[in-house]
């Protein structure tokens, strides 16, 4: 049967994203090789599984774990790993891709104003550099994919003098993370706004994990919810969603500890992009057997604390805005 030279294909403009905290992947945190071996395998098939075209991954521990990942999934042919801490502990960011990549790199200060210095502006410094890639679509338009991990909410207590009594190191030190991931959560936006002004992008994505709610005081800055005291069309196109909007609330939670279970993973996007989601979900059923995990038992574990979260896009058919860049 001869085709209908008349019909035309239409080209794939579909692609999904994901975000997965894959807690602690390092041979160092699992000394013995066969609990390693389990894990990297057990995180392998679910990313296999999940057949994402872009995913971010937190908590990877060491490089040679981030590659051997990559290469027993064999999805992805560009993977980008972010710089490790300086000062903290040796956790970082990675992204693998398979939508072509453009231009990438990582921001490792942002802008903040501190209390009591009201009218000087100050850079501080990531607890751990944001990575961040540009990579072209299906239909040919362009995505500024950022990928972070805030501030945890352990409580700080190194900078605090150890002959103060317990009970208030664990206070002053839990107010330094809610204030330290504030910062992070309020620089992050000043940042992707700059990226906006230069119109890096067609559309913005910001994946990872969040270490707080939905509805928190970070999320909220990243999203740029405070700008609704203002609302102008400009602020509104700057606007980032959640898709978790989108998810079943049955099983929307990413992490279960301490008998609780909390939505900390997020993939946030842009406006126009938004009107292209076509289902969002989050891996829940993963964390089932972790819930009542006593946390020495976790190093045999083969899986993860956090459940990924993902979402799907249709795109639209005629690329518009920035693609060119």
């Amino acid at each position: 049967m001869k085709e209908n030279p008349a019909v035309v294909t239409a080209p794939n403009r579909r692609f999904k994203l994901a975000n997965y905290n894959v807690y602690n992947l390092g041979r160092k945190d699992y000394p013995e090789p066969r609990f390693y071996e389990a894990k990297l395998t057990c995180i392998a098939n679910v990313l296999c599984r999940l057949d994402a075209d872009l995913v971010a991954i937190e908590e990877v521990r060491e490089p040679e774990s981030f590659r051997e990942l990559a290469e027993a999934v064999g999805l992805y042919p560009e993977r980008f790993l972010a710089d490790p801490p300086e000062e903290h502990r040796r956790i970082q960011t990675g992204i693998l891709t398979r939508l072509p990549v453009l231009e990438h790199g990582q921001w490792f200060d942002f802008p903040a104003v501190l209390p009591g210095q009201t009218g000087e502006m100050v850079q501080l410094k990531f607890r751990r550099p944001v990575l961040w890639v540009r990579v072209r679509l299906p239909n040919k338009e362009t995505l500024l994919v950022v990928a972070v991990h805030l501030k945890s909410r352990r409580p700080e207590t190194e900078g605090i003098p150890e002959t103060e009594p317990i009970r208030r190191q664990e206070v002053l030190g839990r107010a330094l993370a809610v204030a330290g991931r504030t910062l992070e959560a309020a620089g992050l936006r000043c940042l992707l706004d700059s990226a906006m002004d230069l119109g890096a992008a067609d559309h913005y994505v910001v994946l990872g994990d969040f270490n707080d709610s939905p509805d928190s005081e970070p999320v909220s800055l990243v999203m740029g919810i405070e700008d609704e005291v203002r609302d102008t069309a400009d602020t509104q196109v700057r606007r980032l969603f959640p898709v978790a909007w989108w998810m079943s609330q049955e099983r929307l939670f990413s992490f279960a500890g301490g008998g609780r279970r909390e939505l900390l993973d997020q993939i946030l996007v842009s406006q126009d992009l938004s009107l292209g989601l076509s289902r969002a979900g989050v891996e829940s059923q993963l964390l089932e057997p972790t819930l009542g995990q006593r946390p020495e038992a976790r190093r045999a574990y083969p899986g993860s604390d956090h459940a990924p979260v993902w979402a799907e896009f249709e795109l639209s058919a005629k690329a518009t805005g920035n693609s060119g860049r």
